[in-house]
C-alpha cells in the first residue's frame, strides 16, 4: 500500500458491522493495523445509530445482519451520505444484491474469508475515495466556497487562508455537513499524538469562526458542532 493512503488510513474510523461476536472481534484486529479505530455494530438499527454518532469514515457491513439488513442499512445511509465509502461483505455470492448494489456506489463486494490481500486493496481504494472527496473548490452556501488544495475559506471573493488545525476542523465538519460531530470525534482527529486541553478546543472554534465572518458552525448543545447550511 502507498504511504500516503497508509497516512490517511490512519486518521480513519471504520463502522464494522457484524452479527457474530468473535468474528467481529477477529476482524477488529486485523483492521486496527491499518486505521485509528474500529466501532462494532451486531445488527442494522445498531448499525445507523452508530453511524449517526461516531461518523465513521469507511462502513463495512455484511449483507445477512437482524433488523436491518445490509442493503436496507446502505440505502438508507446513502439517502443522507453519497460519499462515504462502503464495503459489503459475504459469505456467499447474492446475484440479487450485487445488481441492486451498482446504484449504491459500493467500493467493492467482498466473498468471506477475506484474504490479507484482498482486504488491503480495498482499504487503499477507501482511502483513494476519502482523498479524492477532499480536493478542489465546493460551495459552501451562495457567497462562500472552500478550497480543500490551497486551505482557504473564501467568503464575498476574499480567501481567508486558514492554518492546519483549522482546516481540519473546519474539513471534518464540511464532510459531515448537516450532522452533529461529537466534540470526542473532533478531538480524536484533531489531537492525535497528545491530550487536548479542556479549553482547546472551544477556543479552535473560536478562532475559525472569527475567520470566517459568518455564522456556520452551530454548537449543539455540550455535545459537539454542526455546520448548517
Amino acid at each position: 500500500m502507498k504511504k500516503e493512503y497508509e497516512f490517511f488510513l490512519k486518521k480513519s474510523t471504520i463502522l464494522l458491522v457484524e452479527d457474530e461476536i468473535s468474528v467481529a472481534q477477529s476482524f477488529k484486529k486485523v483492521l486496527l493495523l491499518y486505521v485509528k479505530e474500529v466501532y462494532i455494530a451486531s445488527d442494522g438499527e445498531k448499525a445507523y445509530e452508530a453511524y449517526e454518532r461516531v461518523h465513521p469514515d469507511i462502513i463495512i457491513t455484511d449483507i445477512k445482519i437482524p433488523k436491518l439488513n445490509g442493503l436496507n442499512l446502505i440505502k438508507k445511509i446513502r439517502k443522507s451520505n453519497k460519499k462515504i465509502p462502503i464495503v459489503v461483505t459475504s459469505a456467499y455470492a447474492n446475484q440479487e444484491f450485487l445488481l441492486e448494489s451498482i446504484k449504491l456506489f459500493l467500493v467493492e463486494y467482498l466473498i468471506k474469508p477475506i484474504k490479507e490481500s484482498d482486504l488491503t486493496r480495498v482499504l487503499q481504494e477507501c482511502a483513494k475515495v476519502l482523498s479524492s472527496d477532499q480536493t478542489g473548490i465546493v460551495e459552501v452556501n451562495e457567497i462562500s466556497f472552500y478550497d480543500y488544495d490551497n486551505k482557504e475559506f473564501i467568503y464575498n471573493n476574499e480567501k481567508i487562508p486558514l492554518t492546519k488545525k483549522e482546516a481540519m476542523l473546519f474539513e471534518l465538519l464540511l464532510f459531515h455537513r448537516r450532522n452533529l460531530v461529537s466534540r470526542k470525534s473532533i478531538e480524536d482527529k484533531l489531537y492525535i499524538y497528545k491530550e487536548a486541553s479542556p479549553s482547546a478546543l472551544k477556543n479552535l472554534i473560536f478562532k475559525l469562526r472569527k475567520k470566517l465572518q459568518i455564522d456556520i458552525i452551530k454548537t449543539v448543545g455540550k455535545l459537539g458542532y454542526m455546520i448548517d447550511t
